[in-house]
This record gives C-alpha cells, structure tokens and sequence, in this order.
C-alpha cells in the first residue's frame, strides 16, 4: 500500500519517501523524491534570483556561481534517476539507494539555507 502524500512541502514529504522506500514501494518513493528534488531546485532559483524555471538551468548556474560540498548538476542526474524509475520501473533498489541517500540531505540542507517558508516555496 502506498502512503498518498496530499499538498505536503518537499520536507514534509521526506519521511514518507523514506517509508515507501523501505517498504520496497520504489516507484512511488522515487515519485515522491522526484517532485521534491524538483519543487527544492525552484525554490533554489527563487532564492538566487534566477528568472528561470528550468531546473538544468539553475543546476548550472549554481554550480558556476557557488562551488560547494554539493554539486547541484550531479544531484539533479540523481533526481532524474528517480523521475526516470517512475516511468520505466529499469532500476533495481541498489541503483537507486544513493538518490534516496543523496538526495533528502541535499533537500533539507537547501531549506535550511534558503528556505524561509517552506509553505510558500513549494510549486
């Protein structure tokens, strides 16, 4: 059984995609960190002023403009690892373990440095 995840914020939703990938409920964890990967980059372009709502956009510009620990074009490869499972099921669980390592770090890392209301960042 999957957890349905209603209007929730990319970090309120990150216990649930634990859950599901636990439970071995891949695709719909992967669903679910798909769209928190993506609603974080928006809130990252909106945070740095970027008038774009491409998501490869902002990665490049972020890795350009900030070099940090994180490398914004590596980690939206692994969000779309997880969009990608979703519509092929391809991946087995250990291709798709470091996303779901990966990934809910860099997410609550994102909000707690650029977030100031979660609410109102989440498309």
């Amino acid at each position: 059984m999957t957890t349905q995840i209603a209007a929730t914020t990319p970090l309120e939703s990150l216990p649930a995609i634990e859950r599901e990938f636990a439970a071995g409920n891949y695709a719909e964890s992967c669903r679910m960190l798909w769209e928190a990967t993506k609603s974080t980059f928006l809130m990252l372009g909106q945070a740095h002023g970027l008038e774009t709502g491409c998501v490869r956009e902002i990665a490049r510009t972020l890795d350009e403009k900030y070099p940090s620990e994180y490398r914004y074009t590596g980690l939206l490869i692994s969000g779309w690892v997880a969009r990608d499972h979703v519509k092929t099921e391809a991946f087995e669980p250990y291709d798709l373990e470091i996303a779901h390592r990966l990934l809910p770090e860099f997410i609550r890392w994102c909000y707690a440095e650029f977030g100031t209301n979660d609410d109102s960042l989440n498309p």
